[in-house]
């Protein structure tokens, strides 16, 4: 569809990539930085679909390089590689914004496996993002709650840091898969608590990866 006259929207054209549609409707007098019904702007899916050239000719346009969509997401959060996400940041994105779940665009990325792009903003922002590891142990708990005090667990793991923003995440986190545990007859001892645990891990991981062929 690239190059072809079409009647498709700002949004559509963005993100196929038809440059002469997008100058087109941005010429006709449509907001650079206009939402759809979803929140969605040109610019995420510029983004979202790894559209440099669009990109930089609605940024040249006065796009907003940190608008948000109604949940608060930049474009930053959708960008999938390396070269979009570094192109972003030297165009002056935030990597330090917080969406309206608390999540920061390193995080967000950590969650859909685009471990590249995590790993980047990470350094810029100086997070720590989970590791496996961490993840299972989040959810064992480090104060020694066993199978019998799944409903506990989730509860107590943050509590002393229930004021910060990151902690409402991981508390989110923790109590899905306590009750994803309970849901499926819960566990007898630690071992069992810990298997559980670790295959539910990974099968997250292995559907974001899935999800981002």
């Amino acid at each position: 569809m690239k190059g072809e006259q079409t009647k498709d929207n700002l949004w559509i054209a963005a993100g196929d990539g038809q440059l002469d549609r997008v100058k087109e409707l941005i010429e006709s007098g449509i907001d650079v930085n206009s939402h759809d019904e979803y929140g969605y702007t040109a610019l995420h899916a510029a983004v979202s679909y790894n559209q440099k050239e669009i990109l930089d000719y609605l940024l040249e346009k006065g796009g907003n390089i940190n608008i948000e969509d109604f949940e608060k997401d930049t474009p930053l959060y959708v960008a999938e590689t390396l070269d979009m996400a570094r192109f972003l940041i030297d165009k002056g994105a935030k990597a330090t914004h917080k969406n309206a779940e608390g999540l920061s665009p390193a995080q967000n990325a950590h969650e859909e496996g685009w471990d590249e792009v995590a790993t980047l903003l990470a350094e810029i922002t100086k997070e720590e993002l989970p590791s496996l590891n961490d993840q299972i142990e989040q959810v064992l708990g480090s104060s020694g709650n066993g199978p019998n005090n799944l409903t506990v667990t989730a509860s107590t793991m943050t509590e002393e840091e229930d004021d910060e923003e990151d902690d409402q995440v991981t508390q989110h986190y923790i109590e899905d898969m306590v009750r994803k545990i309970q849901e499926q007859g819960g566990v007898q001892n630690e071992e069992e608590l810990r298997e559980a645990v670790t295959k539910m891990v990974l099968e997250q991981l292995q559907e974001s990866f899935d999800l981002n062929k």
